[in-house]
């Protein structure tokens, strides 16, 4: 081989294989997660695969919220937050493009987006709607009147909303309103003075990894059910939860930032529109429940929600 054409495919070379700079320079997207594993890993890269799969040129970039600078923002077309840490650095960036926020409660991406101005992003709440966890009490204990809720001070209007819905549902809704941790305890024994379901609700205040254990330790002593947000909460011991899976959240992440690279708009906030059902059927039986399946009380939400 000659000199010459060694040269000439070396170039050649160097023009199809971008370089690293050259790949991040054509990145559309650029998702800012809170954490770089776990939950927010799987929700990143569901949304990079799913994006892939739509438009293999529509690169995608991902950074921690602590590495966000605003340069990352060059030749950025949307923005993808993982987390409400990464959604709360984000806003303060107040970026110009269409901006979705992800696997945050709805409470708390109202707060971040009323104080800092930004009415136009959207998000996709990783709590479920009131609506669809009263349903769901519903259709899994029927037999069960009793709904307790504790509220802290980010979630009494949440709160404040599901004793609304419980009440229609014919439901007895005994609501206690707390300032700090320190106070939930004795809220729970008030509250449980008598069988009841506990409707734990995503409260990093009150319901958390240091919490847990002694909320469901308190809630079966008194014979009663929780029924939780995660599925983290059915292997520690509640009875029932509904939560939308990371990859359920990344895939309709996608399939909304893909509009957007299309010349569309985002939609607006929602919560998932898919979700599972978890049930720990140990915790059933100690308890002398016998609620439905899983999938029997999805289908009979799903129906319920077609019709409504």
């Amino acid at each position: 081989m000659t000199s010459c054409l060694r040269a000439c495919l070396l170039v050649l070379l160097i023009v199809l294989l971008p370089s690293e700079a050259g790949a991040q320079a054509t990145s559309a997207v650029l998702v800012v997660t809170s954490e770089a594993e776990g939950a927010y890993e799987e929700v990143a890269n569901t949304i990079t695969r799913q994006l892939r799969l739509s438009d293999p040129s529509s690169g995608t970039r991902i950074v921690t919220r602590d590495a966000f600078r605003t340069k990352d923002l060059d030749g950025i077309r949307a923005i993808v937050t993982i987390g409400a840490r990464a959604a709360s650095e984000v806003m303060l960036a107040q970026p110009p493009m269409p901006v979705l926020h992800t696997l945050l409660p709805r409470e708390t991406f109202e707060r971040l987006a009323n104080g800092s101005g930004r009415r136009d992003d959207s998000a996709i709440f990783v709590d479920q709607p009131p609506e669809r966890q009263i349903a769901a009490i519903r259709a899994a204990l029927p037999e069960w009147q009793r709904l307790a809720l504790i509220a802290g001070p980010q979630t009494r209007e949440f709160v404040a909303r599901l004793a609304g819905i419980g009440n229609a549902e014919g439901l007895e809704v005994v609501v206690r309103e707390i300032s700090s941790e320190r106070e939930l305890f004795a809220a729970m024994q008030q509250i449980m003075a008598r069988p009841a379901v506990l409707l734990a609700v995503p409260d990093g205040e009150i319901f958390n990894s240091h919490t847990i254990q002694n909320i469901l330790l308190t809630s079966y002593r008194q014979r009663s059910p929780v029924v939780g947000f995660s599925p983290a909460y059915v292997r520690a011991g509640a009875l029932l939860a509904l939560y939308a899976t990371p990859s359920q959240i990344g895939e309709q992440a996608a399939a909304a930032i893909a509009s957007v690279l299309d010349g569309g708009r985002l939609p607006s906030p929602s919560h998932s529109h898919d979700y599972e059902v978890g049930i720990n059927l140990t915790v059933a039986r100690s308890l002398g429940i016998h609620p439905r399946s899983a999938e029997s009380i999805k289908s009979a939400l799903t129906r319920r929600e077609v019709i409504e």
